[in-house]
């Protein structure tokens, strides 16, 4: 006591009050021992309600191991006979007076295991064997296995309504039977009500099955069990008159116990229940719950104190002392408050230091990750630079080679052009993020309709998603949807989120692209069927360099960096993009929100009628070349409606084969035809000599500004991008005696 008053600085508080503390120092130490002497006082009542719990479950243990015994008995009798008739099987039940000798249990049965093609034979027998005329096997159920109840004692009014029924077409029936078929052990069901509950007062009830297989003996191996099973012996209960014969004798009850079937405590699967509600409303000063295992299925038993048990519980005696530390509990009391203050002080010091640790620590954490991701990224920018470098130098080398050789050099320079395209495009991505992040970008907007940009987004993105063998659709409202944007970098937004849809889906995905007005707002969603996004990688998408983005982009290339740039472009018009997914493999959903133009600032557009087509009365002559002979036969028809003369045909040299035969004047002409290609069809027409130049039109997927290039050099006077506007189609034909070129339609 010295040691610890020495240990304490009492400088902090006035003289006089140093008796108060060491009265409070003594009323805790008093108020301990009443609590150590209480704890033991409980440890001793816990105790005994821990061995009346145990008493309790091996009651119940011991009754359900001696009626397993009864049923080992009476499989015994089917085990030492070729067959047990109705007498004899009611002789051997009566010899154990179930009723008085053992309460709970309905009676003992044989349910024996057939064919649905034995049923009638089963039936006849039993009616003659049991005396019962009108025996039938039931209810009626599919599946070739039946195990239906042919003896049942004692044959009182409830068992007689049980004979027949059909075990197998119950599934906790079932289940148990194949427990017990399969281990050759007794098997206890989960809780049913019994066929024989005939009356109102219906009680949870469960049944225990014992297997019994042909030759007497439990076969070796599964397979044996499953195929000797000839039936079974079992005993159904009425859990309440179990558990009453069990207990109904105490006089004066000290625990209260509810019986679940299984491991769950639920009404739904409660079996019995020791005591009524009046139980229930006091507050048991103990409570456990236990589990008993049965036939190999578990029991749940919750219990709790009854008020006898709670009266003659043994309480500690305190009062004795609760004078004699008041004096000392107060003046511990005092000096523990002051050293409680000065350690408060202590350990606020301490949380402020550590705050500031971990602050510090946080901020490292982040520098680390930025130098992490800057060096992520130049690796990254040196792959994707090297990667287009590679096939450049080699296609340079193979020019020399060929030069040499005297051979032509055209794929070499494609291979050159395309990669440099490609890096042209990672340079734009990483000039465009610049000039957004330091605000160089001015946007030059006005009022603008959205279905335009998205048709025009779509046609620029469809190329790629149709390489993909992708299904590119696209949902539009009734009329335009006004707003204040630049149509240049909001077709950029929308190219650039349908060719992120295209890239990271599967080959074969669907990707929708909606319109609609919501609010005050244009909703524009892109919805894909692709590889989806990780949870944690949603809320760091639309930043520049991400791991995430940068380890989904390797597998088609990219800087990772047009999301980042959606987002900044968005934001400058006032807007904001939104990203979602279910997860990976579970496609994803971006949306972008960009205000609606005011009702006063909406453009008056007029409307145009549509100009006549005038046609001359012969028509002109067309053909049609397509390798899809579906679509190539449907613009026939629609040609040959409008009055024109019109041959299809399917590829190349067939085209060139017909072309002095018809003379056509317009010639629609695929790009991607087998064999010879649309191009050096279109060339080798053109330098056909003599006869009048036919109109040539290119039909393709594809509609970038380098197709319409091609398509200009290879000697075409318009280019068309599936799928085609007949109207379109049928100007085209209608102007063709101009045969001049159509530059507005091919750039």
């Amino acid at each position: 006591m010295t040691k610890l008053f020495r240990s304490i600085s009492l400088r902090r508080l006035p003289r006089h009050l140093v008796p108060v503390g060491v009265l409070v120092l003594s009323l805790l130490l008093t108020t301990g021992v009443c609590v150590l002497l209480g704890l033991a006082a409980r440890g001793r009542d816990e105790a005994r309600f821990e061995n009346l719990v145990q008493a309790t479950s091996d009651r119940i243990q011991r009754r359900l191991d001696t009626y397993i015994a009864l049923l080992q008995g009476t499989e015994g009798l089917f085990a030492t006979q070729q067959e047990v008739l109705p007498e004899e099987f009611s002789a051997y039940v009566n010899l154990f007076d179930v009723p008085s000798q053992y309460p709970g249990i309905q009676g003992i049965g044989f349910t024996q295991r057939f064919s649905r093609n034995a049923r009638a034979q089963v039936e006849q027998r039993a009616r003659t064997a049991t005396g019962l005329p009108g025996f039938h096997v039931w209810p009626e159920v599919p599946g070739d296995e039946l195990h239906s109840i042919v003896l049942l004692e004692p044959r009182d009014m409830r068992n007689r309504a049980a004979m027949g029924y059909n075990m197998y077409s119950e599934p906790s029936r079932r289940e148990a039977m194949a427990r017990a078929r399969d281990t050759g052990l007794p098997a206890l069901t989960g809780k049913v009500t019994l066929k024989q509950e005939i009356r109102e007062n219906k009680q949870a009830g469960f049944l225990l099955y014992l297997p019994v297989y042909e030759g007497g003996h439990v076969p070796a191996t599964l397979e044996e069990r499953r195929e000797k099973l000839e039936g079974f012996v079992y005993s159904p209960f009425r859990a309440d008159d179990l558990l009453n014969g069990i207990f109904g004798a105490e006089q004066q009850p000290r625990v209260a116990f509810h019986l679940y079937d299984g491991l769950e405590v639920d009404e739904v699967r409660l079996l019995h229940s020791s005591h009524g509600p009046e139980a229930r409303a006091s507050r048991p000063m103990f409570t456990t719950t236990t589990t008993l295992l049965v036939g190999g299925r578990p029991w749940t038993l919750t219990f709790a104190s009854l008020p006898a048990f709670d009266a003659s519980a043994s309480g500690p005696m305190v009062l004795p002392f609760v004078g004699l530390g008041v004096l000392v509990s107060l003046g511990f009391f005092f000096m523990m408050l002051a050293q409680v203050r000065a350690r408060g002080e202590a350990e606020r010091s301490a949380d402020g230091l550590r705050v500031a640790l971990v602050e510090r620590a946080h901020v490292e954490d982040q520098l680390r990750e930025a130098d992490r991701r800057k060096d992520d990224f130049l690796a990254m920018l040196a792959h994707e630079l090297r990667n287009p470098l590679a096939p450049v130098l080699t296609a340079v080398q193979l020019m020399e080679r060929k030069q040499q050789a005297g051979l032509g050099t055209e794929r070499e320079r494609e291979v050159v052009e395309r990669q440099v395209h490609h890096m042209r495009r990672l340079v734009d991505d990483l000039l465009d993020v610049s000039r957004v992040t330091r605000g160089k970008i001015q946007l030059r907007r006005h009022s603008l309709d959205l279905v335009c940009s998205v048709g025009r987004a779509v046609d620029a993105a469809r190329p790629f998603a149709d390489s993909r063998k992708h299904s590119l659709n696209v949902e539009l409202p009734d009329g335009p949807v006004w707003t204040d944007a630049d149509p240049v970098r909001l077709e950029q937004v929308l190219t650039n989120l349908l060719h992120n849809a295209a890239k990271y889906s599967e080959p074969g995905g669907r990707i929708t692209l909606t319109l609609a007005r919501e609010a005050r707002e244009a909703v524009v969603r892109v919805t894909d069927t692709g590889m989806g996004i990780p949870a944690e990688a949603l809320p760091h998408l639309f930043e520049p360099f991400m791991q995430v983005a940068r380890t989904l982009d390797r597998a088609q290339g990219g800087l990772g960096l047009g999301l980042t740039l959606v987002k900044q472009l968005v934001e400058m018009h006032g807007g904001r993009v939104e990203a979602w997914s279910a997860g990976v493999g579970r496609g994803s959903i971006f949306t972008v929100r960009l205000p609606l133009l005011p009702e006063e600032r909406i453009p008056v557009v007029p409307v145009a009628a549509p100009a006549e087509r005038e046609v001359s009365g012969d028509g002109r002559r067309v053909l049609v070349v397509d390798d899809n002979v579906d679509a190539a036969e449907l613009l026939g028809d629609v040609l040959e409606m409008d009055g024109h003369q019109v041959t299809v045909v399917h590829d190349g040299l067939a085209a060139l084969e017909r072309m002095s035969a018809i003379d056509p004047e317009v010639i629609f002409l695929d790009i991607g035809l087998p064999g010879m290609d649309g191009h050096e069809v279109a060339r080798r027409i053109r330098a056909r000599p003599g006869g009048a130049a036919p109109k040539l039109v290119a039909v393709t997927g594809y509609g970038q500004a380098t197709d319409r290039q091609r398509s200009r050099e290879a000697g075409f006077d318009a280019h068309l991008v599936k799928p085609v506007e007949i109207d379109r189609v049928l100007e085209l034909v209608a102007d063709a005696g101009g045969n001049g070129s159509d530059a507005s339609v091919l750039n």
